[in-house]
């Protein structure tokens, strides 16, 4: 019983020593993972504008000309208006990388983040300077033909099946489905929130509550990344910075916290990923309990007496696990294991091993320690109980029988 000796005992361990209680967490504003969109749309590479100058261009039409306006429509994204969203005024001219259009008699002109009438009146200064517009007789109009869009990929390592499978808690769910999807979102509204809301919405139960933006861009190194531990290698975080390009967006926090990101994190460009990581949570139970891997809640806190109970041992009561000791007859199996050794490893990777009493923790909360994700859960008896229990079963059972079978001897 040495590692029991050096255990610490979970009463002198402060409450808040350990990570913030799952019951406390508070969901995150989610409004916050959305952009603000400016007042004014904002001219940048890709969108497609439509621009009419008055004899210029085009240049042998005398009426106005009318282009109907249509965007294709994603099955899981619905664009205010539909497909068709009325008529413009002009020819269709798309913004090149670099900002500019290309326009006739006068060249590139650089619109780049202009809003529309800006735009316009940059167009009608540009015609003056060259002296091409007939003074009096200028005729310059410019509207927004259709947005720009960012293709972005959801990954998300949930289920996606709305179906609801329970199962008992030595069951390891080891067949699982994610589901990814491509995506086009309108300028304005790349960012997170909309992305999840377009193939989903928020992660199921069986995801963490935590989202990863991942960048394509020259941050990223070509090493793989620790799936297990996402979190060390994010922006910022507590590695040494080998994933640059990965971003966390946590979707719970402890409360009275400031949001660990900003505006420009949430937002997502041309081939970024988003990635929703599946939940594994588990405590390992051993000793006298019957062995298994026990998946633990995501929202609710379980502390040392409910993590026996949901790995089919008991935390108290005078039958042990079951009531087949009435049917074995053993004095020594009336009486309950009430030591829980704890073992749990620390961030840093050293190992702590955490002492309980089952007897007090009935009456002492803080000896009800909380369980956390990988936490190995022993359940034993105290020494002197386990050298009790062992006479009076040798001389109740097989034991005494077994010994006067060799004195006749």
């Amino acid at each position: 019983m040495s590692s029991a000796q050096k255990a610490i005992p979970a009463n002198r361990l402060p409450k808040d020593l350990f990570d913030c209680p799952r019951e406390t967490l508070a969901p995150l504003p989610f409004a916050s993972l959305g952009q603000t969109k400016p007042a004014d749309h904002l001219i940048g590479a890709g969108d497609e504008l439509s621009v009419y100058i008055y004899g210029v261009f085009p240049p042998t039409e005398d009426e106005t000309p009318i282009v109907q306006r249509a965007q294709a429509i994603n099955q899981r994204y619905y664009p205010a208006r539909g497909s068709q969203v009325g008529s413009a005024t002009g020819l269709p001219i798309r913004v090149e990388a670099d900002g500019s259009i290309d326009l006739p008699l006068v060249g590139r002109v650089n619109l780049d983040g202009m809003t529309v009438s800006q735009a316009k009146d940059k167009i009608l200064d540009e015609y003056r300077d060259e002296d091409i517009l007939q003074e009096g007789r200028e005729r310059v109009t410019v509207s927004l033909l259709l947005p720009r869009l960012n293709r972005v990929i959801v990954l998300r390592e949930d289920t996606p099946n709305p179906a609801v499978a329970l199962n008992s808690p030595q069951v390891v769910d080891q067949i699982h489905r994610g589901s990814g999807e491509v995506i086009d979102l309108p300028v304005y509204e790349n960012d997170v929130l909309h992305a999840m809301a377009a193939t989903g919405g928020l992660p199921g139960t069986d995801a963490a509550r935590e989202v990863y933006v991942i960048r394509k861009e020259a941050g990223l190194t070509g090493q793989f990344m620790n799936a297990g531990n996402l979190q060390s290698i994010v922006s910022g975080g507590q590695g040494d910075g080998c994933a640059p390009g990965v971003i966390r967006i946590p979707l719970a926090g402890c409360p009275c916290e400031a949001v660990p990101f900003t505006e420009a994190d949430i937002i997502m460009n041309d081939g970024d990923v988003l990635f929703i990581p599946r939940r594994n949570e588990y405590f390992i139970a051993g000793g006298l309990l019957p062995g298994g891997r026990v998946p633990l809640p995501r929202d609710e806190d379980v502390d040392v007496i409910e993590a026996i109970a949901m790995a089919t041992g008991s935390a108290g009561g005078p039958l042990g696990r079951d009531g087949s000791v009435l049917a074995i007859g053993r004095v020594g199996s009336m009486r309950e294991p009430t030591r829980v050794l704890i073992v749990r490893s620390l961030p840093d990777g050293r190992q702590m091993t955490i002492r309980a009493d089952l007897d007090r923790a009935v009456y002492d909360p803080n000896e009800r320690i909380r369980i956390l994700p990988n936490d190995v859960v022993m359940l034993q008896f105290k020494p002197s109980a386990a050298a009790i229990y062992s006479t009076l079963n040798w001389f109740s059972g097989d034991g005494l029988l077994n010994g006067l079978t060799r004195l006749d001897d």
